[in-house]
């Protein structure tokens, strides 16, 4: 026996889980476009924001252009929150400062006509972009704006797109975003955790077979993993997840196995060090179907028995992960063979944080607009003989 008697307790690796201003982690999600709200959110009123550790207000002016400003007024600090939407800008509740979207302060009713002022004060704001029915936001350096990333499984004849914004299919909020993000690159974890501990967590029986082959792979954009399956029929089923740096990821559930191409871009939205959220824009064909229903009324959102004793009879993603702690100690694990995407993820994201502390572009920024409107995935479900 070894004994837990004087075990010492590491703290979390700062380098990888801390997202505020001017942790190397977060430097990093701030030269990426980032998720912060639903277009759908923003009507008549702003909307409270917290995003990589730092509270923001979001609205949409009457002209119908979005704004994210920095929640604290210019004036005196009281939360935007509390404003009124106006044609031009958002006003503050306390003495009526109006700011338009791009945080320029263009009127202060409560001082002379000839205001200094006006052009002295400057309220801090994030450049945005609705896509989808998501508003994304920049949160780097302006001068490191990359192009806004397009994927190909947006455009798609007909159909529709749809946005989601809240917990994971799984169900985890309360953790670090990395514990969340590599939860999807440990390709075994579906075989186990979903299947042969918990009982049938996705939706099809398919996801019992014990894989033949699991491959992992580097790719200029992230990296994959590729499940390989010997079907009771005798054909081969590929199932093929994408992770395209740092946060978006591309996944497939299929009922039953079937050749079929990703249909969503899933988001990892850090709110903060202890805190992540799950945003996604989905292509809808025009018969409606859609791949994840399955997945859903098998996840913890869909479960009719809630109770504690039945999450530890049935545990899925969100008792795993969160039952990591807030932020899993790195110090405290063993990692193995079979922990070969969770160690590829976390050596891409150090080199990623490199090129950005030496002045470089990180793995998945853009620069060319002809690439970033079109870029390819490979993500799906494959049946073969």
């Amino acid at each position: 026996m070894k004994s837990a008697y004087g075990l010492k307790i590491p703290e979390p690796d700062p380098e990888l889980t801390r997202v505020g201003p001017g942790t190397p982690c977060g430097e990093l999600m701030r030269r990426y476009w980032q998720p912060v709200c639903l277009s759908a959110d923003l009507a008549d009123l702003p909307k409270t924001v917290r995003i990589l550790g730092e509270d923001l207000i979001a609205f949409r002016n009457g002209q119908g252009r979005v704004g994210l400003l920095f929640f604290r007024c210019s004036h005196r600090g009281t939360s935007l929150e509390f404003g009124r939407v106006e044609e031009r800008g958002l006003r503050c509740c306390y003495h009526g400062w109006l700011y338009d979207v791009e945080g320029n302060v263009i009127e202060m009713p409560l001082e002379p006509a000839a205001n200094p002022f006006l052009k002295q004060i400057q309220h801090p704001a994030y450049p945005v972009r609705e896509f989808g029915g998501l508003v994304f936001a920049y949160m780097g350096p302006l001068d490191k704006i990359p192009e806004f990333p397009i994927y190909d499984v947006w455009r798609n004849e007909g159909g529709a797109l749809k946005a989601r914004l809240g917990p994971r299919v799984g169900g985890l909020v309360n953790c670090n975003w990395l514990q969340a993000e590599e939860n999807l690159m440990d390709a075994l974890h579906t075989f186990w955790l979903h299947t042969l501990h918990s009982g049938a967590q996705f939706p099809s029986r398919a996801y019992g077979i014990d894989p033949e082959e699991v491959k992992y792979e580097e790719t200029g954009m992230g990296m994959r993993f590729i499940l390989v399956r010997r079907l009771e029929n005798g054909k081969w089923w590929e199932l093929i997840w994408e992770m395209l740096m740092p946060l978006n990821v591309h996944l497939v559930y299929t009922d039953e196995p079937r050749t079929e191409r990703v249909r969503a871009v899933t988001y990892c939205m850090p709110v903060d060090d202890t805190h992540q959220l799950g945003a996604s824009i989905r292509w809808l064909p025009d018969d409606g179907r859609d791949q994840t229903l399955g997945r859903e009324q098998l996840a913890p959102g869909g479960r009719k028995n809630s109770s504690y004793e039945y999450t530890q009879r049935h545990p899925d993603d969100k008792e795993a992960v969160e039952g990591q702690g807030p932020i899993a100690l790195h110090g405290l694990e063993h990692l193995v063979t079979s922990d070969r995407g969770v160690i590829m993820f976390r050596r891409m994201l150090r080199t990623a944080i490199e090129a950005v502390r030496s002045g470089r572009d990180p793995k998945g920024i853009l620069r060319d607009p002809i690439k970033a409107a079109h870029i390819a995935t490979s993500a799906g479900s494959v049946v073969r003989d």
